[in-house]
């Protein structure tokens, strides 16, 4: 009997022991969960032009196929545009006979800027008929083909700058103070080994919004916060748009 109440001790003692470690180290793993800065997830996202047909035409011919990387001003695709083809002979013919009866005085100055109105139109939608590149970048998608004819407005191919790469990140209000335009953040890639891009704030909201619906728990999609975008050095093209980046939005 007494032997067993001596057993039933140590396994009290024991009992006792091991529990206090487990409270130790509760409190220790939460401690260092508090400690740890509270990481934001944000989309990449890139700077992207869609180019629209101005006049109605039909498409002649593309220069240009998805992937390509394009230049300022490099050619993209023509639209054949012969109506405003036709309308050029004819206006270029009727400037001339009247730039001549103006130098002689036989048409007024009213009649002869009609005409002057009238090729510079023309001129102007000839020009549209070529459409060139107005970023430095890549064509994404071609949304039509050739020979398709489109209307004034109809998209025709979109590009993006692969280098121009940012995310917003949504922050609480007690986050504000701490953050500045110009700061230097770094994000990191999880599915990367936790690769790091240098990033720097170039945008804080003023206004408060709802957290975006794609957050993942409706508590947090309620909630007021402040958009921060960032963008990031992404000069080896390793960040591509869609991508998800964290950042703890710290200087580090």
């Amino acid at each position: 009997m007494f032997s067993f109440a001596i057993g039933k001790k140590k396994i009290i003692t024991v009992s006792v022991i091991l529990g206090i470690i487990a409270i130790i180290g509760f409190v220790v793993v939460k401690h260092i969960i508090a400690a740890r800065p509270f990481v934001y997830a944000g989309t990449l996202e890139t700077t992207k032009v869609i180019l629209a047909a101005r006049v109605s035409s039909d498409i002649a011919s593309f220069s240009v196929a998805e992937g390509d990387a394009v230049s300022v001003g490099d050619p993209l695709l023509e639209l054949s545009c012969d109506t405003y083809k036709v309308l050029a002979h004819q206006i270029d013919n009727d400037y001339q006979r009247a730039t001549a009866l103006a130098e002689k005085g036989h048409m007024s100055q009213a009649e002869f800027d009609v005409m002057s109105r009238n090729k510079q139109d023309n001129d102007l939608k000839l020009g549209w008929c070529k459409i060139k590149s107005p970023i430095d970048g890549m064509v994404i998608t071609k949304f039509r083909e050739p020979g398709e004819i489109v209307a004034p407005g109809a998209a025709l191919i979109s590009l993006a700058n692969p280098y121009d790469i940012w995310a917003y990140f949504y922050v609480p209000y007690e986050m504000l103070h701490k953050l500045r335009v110009g700061q230097t953040v770094t994000g990191f890639l999880p599915e990367a080994d936790d690769m790091k891009f240098t990033g720097k704030i170039i945008k804080i909201s003023e206004e408060a919004e709802f957290t975006p619906k794609n957050v993942q728990t409706r508590e947090e999609r309620t909630r007021l916060v402040y958009g921060v975008k960032v963008r990031f050095n992404n000069s080896d093209l390793v960040l591509k748009s869609g991508m998800t980046i964290e950042s703890t939005l710290l200087n580090e």
